[in-house]
């Protein structure tokens, strides 16, 4: 957050709640959207070189790793309603996950995500930037988790100068996100170097909803939920031949990392190749493990993603009509 921030938000909420506000009015530009986030999802899978991968697998397994995006999304959605209650966001939990999911139709089709930050205009509360500011907090737990989720695969598979360098950041991070008021301090005597000062302050308030029982509740539901994830990647790696679990856990939280990378659409490509990479140490085929870093992509980010494309976000100002000063 320290480092995106200053560039990045006050610009990029501006834009995406003008912009995508006024696009998601039409409702011809959603379906587009999401014909055009299958159309994504369509043309990375090769059916002349997975048609054999995917024909082998037990679909048993498979299902069992869908029905688990529910309880994954529920551990998301609760998260970030408890994280808008703490910063003081007036918004149900109903209309918490359906920001999250709207959110994350945007997310699907940016790198990095940076698109989530949308997540703002589909909750009426006019604070926008703060709604942003905690948009971010939600994703850099996410961070945290993982850092510290790949300490045991970065040290064994990547050597242990990469494990110590996630003990650092996870520490790093643990230290931040427990810390809030020294990280505002910082932030507030960085902000003066910036012209859009005021609004940057906005963006910092959201530090607000992290005290130390908060921010411990928040990493348990992350953790629950990456545990949630671990276990779905591994029933798909069950649906060709049985694996340890502990390759997982060595393996996939530095494969979700790369979504992390703005390098290209989705991280698509990029999770896939790393996934192909690391399992590879344990003997895991090529075919096997881009589909199964493929499917888990599929599941828990473009289903939810393309139902958020059909999304509308509520109270629509009329087209042409940019947000006032106070809703950033």
């Amino acid at each position: 957050m320290a480092i995106l921030a200053p560039s990045l938000a006050p610009q990029q909420i501006s834009l995406a709640v003008t912009t995508l506000r006024v696009i998601y009015a039409n409702r011809w530009a959603r379906y587009a959207l999401t014909l055009a986030l299958l159309f994504l999802v369509v043309a990375k899978v090769n059916p002349q070189r997975l048609l054999g991968s995917l024909q082998s697998a037990r679909p048993g397994y498979v299902a069992l790793a869908l029905l688990l995006t529910a309880p994954f999304l529920y551990l998301k959605a609760l998260r970030w309603h408890l994280l808008l209650r703490a910063g003081a966001i007036q918004a149900s939990f109903l209309e918490s996950t359906v920001s999250l999911i709207g959110g994350m139709g945007l997310g699907l089709v940016t790198p990095a995500r940076i698109g989530e930050l949308i997540r703002a205009a589909y909750l009426r509360d006019p604070r926008k930037l703060k709604i942003g500011g905690l948009v971010m907090i939600d994703k850099g737990l996410d961070v945290l988790v993982l850092a510290a989720l790949s300490v045991p695969g970065a040290w064994r598979l990547l050597g242990p100068l990469a494990g110590m360098a996630f003990v650092v950041v996870t520490i790093v991070g643990a230290f931040l996100v427990y810390s809030p008021g020294r990280l505002l301090v910082w932030l507030r005597s960085v902000s003066f170097r910036f012209p859009p000062g005021a609004k940057l302050e906005r963006v910092w308030s959201s530090l607000e909803s992290l005290s130390t029982r908060a921010t411990t509740t928040y990493l348990v539901l992350t953790a629950l939920s990456f545990v949630v994830v671990l276990v779905q990647f591994g029933l798909i790696l069950l649906s060709w031949r049985s694996w340890s679990f502990s390759v997982v856990a060595l393996t996939f939280p530095l494969v979700i990392l790369t979504n992390v990378l703005p390098l290209t659409i989705g991280g698509l490509g990029i999770r896939e190749a790393a996934a192909v990479v690391l399992l590879g140490h344990y003997g895991v085929p090529p075919a096997h493990a881009a589909l199964a870093a493929f499917l888990m992509f599929v599941i828990n980010t473009a289903l939810p993603g393309m139902v958020g494309a059909l999304l509308l976000p509520p109270a629509l100002p009329a087209a042409g009509t940019a947000p006032s000063a106070e809703q950033l």
